[in-house]
């Protein structure tokens, strides 16, 4: 039986459908549509449990140059939004998985790693008509400078292809999308800032501060900030538990435990890995207290 043949231009909606069957299939994907947190939403994207990247597909029935130039730009934003709020993100995608049944606890296991990375593995698609596929010359002259982002090709019969046709042959060179680390932007507390602008500490010291910021406030969502004058902040829930003072060259941080309080110097991300249990070990007595 012969495949109907399509030469209907659909809605978005129509391509985004397909393309969500598609990466489900191809890479084994469990995939959302029109994933929305805080910005433009994101056409489709999938998650492969077993490579452990995600596949975002922005879809576009256009086949005008500009318009296609367009949709490879998107994909910059996509990066940028990442960057910016890449655990909203996370956050986001394990919430539609679950409103569609899918178990919140077995992809968070891959959302956790990439929080403690500080990166998102990502695989980054622009969804065409075939339409627009028919000068790969000037997909060749978009991709000099955008070459991680890969094509998917919808054609006549709304088939998704990974590959494109030049002179009768098969280009998937053309429609690779190249595995891309998307680092994630560590928000930077107002408090915080003024403390560390304030002591003039290094750019190591700052990484560090930032980052223990972050550990220590996703530890319980009652926590609070505050800062002690213009060098210190000091975290707590009923009571203080850790004090932060940055300084030029290294970090000072207080914890108190049973005994009182204890001081520690680190310099590096491998002391304050080793300072985290006793951080949370400090904060479970002050629950208990």
């Amino acid at each position: 039986m012969k495949r109907r043949r399509s030469g209907k231009k659909h809605q978005e909606s129509f391509y985004q459908a397909i393309v969500k069957k598609y990466i489900a299939r191809k890479y084994g994907c469990v995939t959302v549509r029109e994933l929305n947190f805080g910005g433009p939403k994101f056409d489709v994207v999938g998650f492969s449990p077993d490579t452990e990247e995600f596949y975002i597909v922005e879809c576009k029935r256009t086949a005008r140059p500009v318009g296609v130039g367009q949709t490879f730009g998107q994909i910059l934003a996509y990066k940028a939004m990442i960057y910016e709020a890449g655990e909203l993100f996370l956050t986001a995608f394990e919430r539609a998985l679950a409103k569609s049944g899918y178990s919140r606890e077995p992809f968070w296991i891959h959302g956790a790693r990439f929080v403690e990375a500080g990166k998102v593995p990502v695989r980054f698609y622009v969804a065409l008509r075939e339409a627009a596929c028919l000068q790969p010359d000037m997909l060749r002259l978009i991709k000099r400078d955008l070459k991680s982002v890969g094509i998917i090709r919808v054609n006549q019969y709304n088939q998704c292809k990974d590959y494109i046709r030049v002179y009768g042959v098969q280009d998937f060179d053309l429609c690779r999308a190249v595995r891309v680390d998307v680092p994630i932007g560590l928000p930077t507390s107002p408090e915080l800032k003024g403390v560390l602008d304030h002591q003039a500490s290094n750019r190591n010291v700052c990484m560090l501060a930032v980052k223990l910021d972050s550990k220590i406030m996703r530890m319980k969502r009652r926590i609070r900030s505050s800062p002690h004058g213009r060098y210190a902040i000091y975290y707590r829930l009923t009571r203080n538990f850790i004090g932060m003072r940055p300084r030029k060259k290294h970090l000072h941080v207080s914890i108190k435990d049973a005994s009182g309080w204890r001081d520690f110097n680190i310099s590096s991300e491998t002391q304050m890995r080793r300072l985290v249990p006793r951080i949370r070990k400090a904060l479970t007595r002050t629950l208990q207290v």
